[in-house]
């Protein structure tokens, strides 16, 4: 009888690059004294671009550092609309 022997060569796998490490966004609300997880959507606040929990995600509750922006644009928003608005009498 002959025996045959097969031989395979494998090549050894080459080391994948590993993904650049980017540093993982925190969870956790940014109100100094909470741990509770932020809220996706409208936990953002788009003053101060920290991100809160449901209950600090208004800007008078989690005491934003831009405040003053905040209320201004809201006065300039409302003057707007308060403007759009005004009853005029008719010259005749």
């Amino acid at each position: 009888t002959a025996s045959s022997s097969t031989s395979v060569t494998v090549a050894p796998l080459a080391p994948t690059p590993s993904a650049p490490s980017t540093p993982k966004k925190s969870l956790r609300c940014k109100k100094p004294g909470c741990n509770d997880k932020i809220v996706k959507v409208v936990g953002h606040c788009r003053y101060c671009e920290l991100d809160f929990c449901s209950a600090h995600r208004l800007p008078e509750v989690h005491i934003c550092q831009n405040m003053q922006s905040c209320r201004q644009a809201s006065f300039d928003k409302n003057a707007g609309k308060l403007l759009g608005e005004k009853c005029v009498a008719s010259k005749v």
